[in-house]
């Protein structure tokens, strides 16, 4: 998901697992504690570090799939329509 990273806030509340990685599952479910206890999107946004998009993201996630949602996912494309077959792969 296109979690943007907002230059203007760092905060070191927010644990990174590698560089990458803006939010951990700890950060995203301080996320959806927030907006549950009535925090505007933007402030969580800005308290986090990351867009609102981002917030958002989590939010929606965890709204449709609990917990779950909240978990780290693949970025590995589910297709890929330009991928060489296999015959051509094998010589």
């Amino acid at each position: 998901m296109g979690c943007g990273l907002s230059k203007a806030h760092s905060n070191p509340e927010v644990l990174v697992s590698h560089g990458n990685a803006r939010l951990t599952v700890h950060g995203r479910r301080l996320i959806v504690q927030r907006h549950q206890a009535g925090w505007p999107q933007a402030h969580i946004a800005a308290a986090m570090g990351v867009s609102r998009k981002c917030v958002r993201t989590w939010i929606d996630r965890y709204a449709t799939e609990g917990e779950a949602g909240l978990v780290t996912r693949s970025s590995r494309p589910h297709t890929m329509p330009t991928r060489t077959s296999d015959e051509v792969e094998q010589k």
